[in-house]
């Protein structure tokens, strides 16, 4: 049973879903559904991503869900926010299987060089009024098959045991509800100096694709408006938006 106040006391669990966030937002206007209700597929038909791209997870080797969160203490402008206490939460749960989990810059989970889990965050506001935020979050636990995705890992490949996926879930519905207490409590900079002590790739010199162009240099800051920071080898400070800027692994 998930030790919380809120995340996940109010449950809804399917075999199938297209899409746990597509199913949470359209049931926002259906149903009154308080803050921390969460939605699980065993599978999904139509996964997302970052970027527009798909999810893809085996069934039930994966843990894809959804959470409602209520931010209504945010302005739209730090919606960031959001993305750095999931980001961390994530990482906060995986930390405790073993060391070595990194933030990949926006809200990606990476182990060494590949990915374990991705987040999708979808906010609906009204005028200057953050109202919901559906936070979509999938996981690799026991995959251990992940056809052409050569940059994808699991829980099982890392740390070499099979892991009880709704029990995954719990406790990471309790880190989520520990660093998003902290965003609400107002401690964002907090948040953000751990983002950036466990960012991958922070202060290390790599090569990045910016439209045709390589460039060189460092990520030396995460902006509140969530754009990533780069100092070029040239001296060059230069702000990149998630759709302006691709890593070069």
């Amino acid at each position: 049973m998930t030790e919380t106040l809120f995340i996940g006391k109010n449950s809804f669990k399917f075999d199938e879903l297209s899409s746990t966030n597509d199913w949470l937002m359209e049931q926002i206007f259906v149903q009154k559904l308080s803050e921390g209700t969460t939605v699980i597929a065993g599978h999904q038909t139509k996964g997302k991503g970052q970027r527009g791209s798909g999810w893809s997870a085996q069934d039930s080797k994966s843990l894809t869900f959804s959470v409602l969160l209520k931010p209504d203490f945010l302005l739209i402008a730090h919606a960031f926010d959001l993305s750095v206490c999931v980001a961390l939460a994530i990482h906060d749960c995986l930390n405790e299987l073993r060391p070595g989990f990194h933030v990949k810059w926006p809200n990606d989970i990476y182990f060494e060089d590949k990915k374990v889990a991705g987040v999708l965050i979808e906010n609906q506001v009204s005028r200057s009024a953050y109202q919901n935020a559906v936070v979509g979050i999938g996981l690799n636990v026991n995959q251990m098959d992940f056809e052409v995705l050569r940059h994808a890992i699991s829980l099982k490949q890392i740390v070499g045991v099979d892991f009880p996926v709704e029990k995954v879930m719990e406790r990471l519905c309790e880190t989520l509800e520990a660093r998003y207490l902290q965003l609400r409590a107002g401690k964002f900079q907090a948040l953000k100096k751990a983002y950036l002590s466990n960012l991958y790739w922070f202060n290390e010199t790599h090569f990045y694709k910016s439209e045709n162009e390589l460039l060189q240099g460092k990520i030396i800051d995460v902006l509140r408006s969530g754009c990533l920071q780069i100092e070029l080898i040239d001296g060059e400070i230069r702000d990149f938006d998630i759709k302006e800027i691709q890593f070069v692994e």
